[in-house]
């Protein structure tokens, strides 16, 4: 049978700081909620939070919090509604997917009766 380790004099130290911190945060209201985003939206949100003199991601995240909640009804939907970023593959990136398509055909040949259509090219005139 394993002996049983005590815990060393920084490990009693460290349990009793994280309680003391703990009981603190229950007094005060305060828990902990973990967000986890896309890392694509961290530029945006830095130069947002500049743009308004808030240094701190925890800051940025309450309000847009207090605000959602303190919203009526049809604002809260329009604030929650998927706003979606249109975007543009460029060239570089349809060449890139157009050579990996032709990658995998090599891998995995095609059978006699696949069929192969291709859409038509189409050119944008700046």
């Amino acid at each position: 049978m394993a002996e049983v380790q005590e815990p060393t004099k920084e490990a009693i130290k460290q349990k009793k700081k994280r309680e003391k911190a703990a009981a603190k945060g229950a007094a005060l209201g305060v828990e902990k909620f973990t967000v986890e985003v896309a890392g694509v939206f961290k530029p945006d949100l830095k130069r947002v939070m500049a743009a308004h003199g808030i240094n701190n991601q925890q800051d940025i995240h309450q309000r847009l919090l207090i605000n959602l909640i303190a919203a009526d009804f049809a604002t809260q939907a329009k604030m929650l509604r998927c706003v979606t970023t249109p975007f543009v593959v460029t060239e570089k990136v349809s060449r890139i997917i157009q050579a990996a398509g032709m990658k995998s055909l090599a891998d995995d040949p095609l059978e006699p009766d696949d069929e192969i259509v291709s859409p038509p090219l189409t050119v944008r005139h700046a």
